[in-house]
């Protein structure tokens, strides 16, 4: 992956999915650009957004592996910001290779007839949306090397065996998924492929934000709704960023030039029962 540029969305969090895959495809020799939306000092305790510090020292990380970095605040549900975005990409490195769209959030989850509207709202505007904005945006730079290159969506099992009082969240999932086997279909003749995964039990602080709130509902400790969740992986643990990242480094290689239009899980073999 030498001296080709990298799009990461949702990458502010050191330990999430997104930072991992930024720096697995640097350790590659891809020049990284990551964005999130990060919050500002005065809204940190209020939401569940990176600070924008976070997003800088990814971005030290990563320039630590010898290739450049770049970090962007940017607002996947905002197409003026998502093009801005893209003309940074365009203005720093005249090339895109490489979109991982990984934002992602997770907020309300519930029942259906208790969910507020805005939760849907904001759920399907974030994970679809905000994918569909940013292929739309991203794709032209892409398109304008002549070289081919790769999308890859960040969806979640969720999009196939979604579970009980998370309909938002699997139904923007689903939509993601719909979404890059169609797109696969339209930009095929360019050698672009585009191809999702689907995550199950990651171990990040979104995991351990939902393992806290099935404990709270069930009136468990979260250590016997950790041990339960485990007990029903066959592989005998959640799966780490890295094993993500992994998935999306052999998506984006040479290796993977014939694969497109695939939803791949990534669950340690879970059946979501």
């Amino acid at each position: 992956m030498n001296n080709r540029v990298a799009l990461i969305t949702g990458a502010g969090r050191r330990g999430g999915i997104g930072a991992a895959i930024a720096l697995t495809l640097a350790q590659r020799g891809a020049h990284i650009v990551i964005s999130d939306i990060c919050a500002t000092q005065t809204e940190l305790l209020a939401v569940n957004n990176p600070a924008w510090e976070e997003l800088q020292n990814v971005a030290r990380e990563i320039e630590t592996c010898g290739g450049r970095a770049l970090a962007l605040r940017a607002d996947v549900t905002d197409a003026d910001s998502v093009q801005a975005m893209v003309e940074r990409v365009r203005a720093e490195f005249g090339r895109l290779d490489i979109l991982v769209n990984n934002a992602g959030i997770a907020i309300s989850p519930g029942p259906v007839v208790f969910m507020p509207d805005e939760a849907w709202r904001k759920t399907l505007d974030v994970n679809a949306t905000g994918t569909f904005l940013c292929c739309k945006y991203a794709l032209p730079l892409m398109l304008d090397g002549e070289r081919g290159g790769r999308v890859i969506n960040i969806a979640s099992i969720a999009s196939e065996r979604p579970k009980p009082n998370m309909a938002a969240y699997a139904a923007s999932k689903a939509a993601v998924v719909a979404l890059t086997r169609s797109l696969a279909q339209e930009v095929a003749m360019f050698n672009i492929t585009v191809n999702a995964l689907l995550p199950g039990d990651v171990e990040t602080a979104l995991k351990q934000w939902g393992v806290q709130l099935e404990a709270d509902a069930k009136g468990l400790t979260y250590d016997e709704v950790y041990v339960g969740q485990i007990a029903r992986i066959p592989l005998g643990r959640f799966a780490q960023p890295q094993d993500v990242a992994h998935m999306v480094a052999w998506l984006a290689s040479d290796n993977a030039n014939f694969i497109t239009g695939q939803a791949f899980a990534v669950t340690g073999g879970r059946e979501w029962t």
